[in-house]
């Protein structure tokens, strides 16, 4: 049987590809460097025509620390952002391994359910989702930000994936030498599958540190405002002279996603790509 050939692309298809990918990258970096310059621009300079500043300062930097609590908000975002991905990497781990390793009943329509959930749009349970925090007396704390998100189906699935391509003659030489479940996943899987453990807990990083719905519902005070609803809050109030800190408030939130993202971005796509469609 001949090796089939790889797909390619005709040059004029290529070039269309080519200008596709083209304009959506422009559509992406043209307003992000149009917010890092306003962040640069002295007051004076703010209204006026051209895009880029003509004596840059980092004074509006500054500035929004003075207008907001934005170390307030960024430690909010930090911890709860720890807090909840530390949580839902164990229980997506603890999920998967028992997806993939033990056999029970209802075990399929379980993971079927599970992969059912990763479809669902979050807006579909925001309204029960809230009368419980609001039943438990989590409204406006960092327990209502965290403990409703603790379940991450795309970490369940694509850790499942990881394990069932795990080699079985390790578990088997493992459970010979008198190792139980729990001893086989802390001294045998888990130090075999931290990479994908740690590209996964990047993704989930990414999807908390930039959620903004779930907080502007769920949070009123400074006191478990995340960086996101703060800097929404500074921009109802911002006036014209403050445009220029509004920006840099801007460039400062979206740094530590973008910093995590670009640092691992090798390691999150090798972890789509050998998660594989073993069932």
């Amino acid at each position: 049987m001949r090796d089939a050939k790889p797909l390619t692309l005709t040059p004029p298809w290529r070039a269309i590809g080519n200008i596709v990918l083209f304009i959506a990258t422009l559509s992406i970096v043209v307003p992000l460097l149009l917010v890092i310059a306003t962040s640069l621009k002295p007051p004076t300079e703010i209204h006026g025509g051209l895009p880029w500043p003509q004596e840059p300062t980092l004074g509006n930097y500054g500035d929004v620390f003075d207008k907001i609590p934005l170390g307030l908000y960024f430690w909010n975002s930090a911890a709860t952002t720890a807090l909840r991905v530390g949580g839902q990497l164990v229980v997506a781990l603890l999920a998967a391994y028992a997806f993939a390793r033990f056999e029970f009943r209802g075990r399929d329509l379980l993971f079927a359910l599970t992969l059912g959930a990763m479809m669902l749009p979050h807006s579909l349970t925001f309204l029960p989702t809230y009368l419980m925090i609001s039943w438990l007396g989590w409204f406006d704390s960092w327990w209502g930000l965290i403990v409703p998100n603790l379940a991450a189906p795309v970490g369940v699935f694509l850790l499942r994936q990881h394990m069932l391509a795990f080699p079985r003659d390790l578990l088997d030489a493992a459970a010979i030498d008198g190792a139980g479940p729990w001893r086989a996943l802390w001294l045998v899987i888990l130090p075999n599958i931290q990479p994908a453990l740690a590209a996964i807990g990047i993704l989930l990083f990414i999807d908390c540190w930039n959620e903004y719905f779930w907080p502007l519902i769920i949070t009123e005070s400074q006191n478990a405002m995340t960086v996101q609803i703060g800097i929404r809050r500074f921009l109802d109030a911002e006036r014209g002279d403050e445009l220029g800190p509004l920006m840099a408030g801007v460039v400062l939130v979206s740094l530590p996603a973008m910093a995590v993202f670009l640092w691992f971005q090798r390691r999150i796509l090798e972890t789509f790509g050998s998660a594989g469609l073993k069932g």
